[in-house]
């Protein structure tokens, strides 16, 4: 499972892309990091399970993801994160390696 996160988030470094996948480990959405927060939130249809994205993992991708019980959350590092929700695993590129 990490190493399949690893491979993902090494093919989107440096393009500020997010990929979303589902609880089968299918690739459903990719977007800009950027847009990920709102399209999490407007889109109830997506089945989500984890996120692996090309950026901080910060307390707003924490809280959506809480919202939208996400189980695991993959990014290059981790920001300020003071109010961490029960269920959610946090997985930064060091930990992968």
């Amino acid at each position: 499972e990490q190493t399949a996160y690893r491979d993902i988030l090494t093919g989107i470094a440096s393009t500020h892309n997010a990929k979303v996948l589902d609880k089968a480990g299918n690739i459903v959405l990719e977007l800009p990091v950027k847009n990920l927060v709102d399209t999490l939130r407007a889109d109830a249809e997506i089945s989500v399970s984890t996120i692996v994205f090309d950026g901080i993992i910060s307390q707003r991708i924490v809280e959506v993801a809480s919202e939208k019980n996400i189980q695991t959350v993959v990014g290059v590092k981790k920001g300020n994160i003071t109010k961490m929700p029960a269920g959610i695993t946090l997985w930064t590129k060091e930990d992968l390696n």
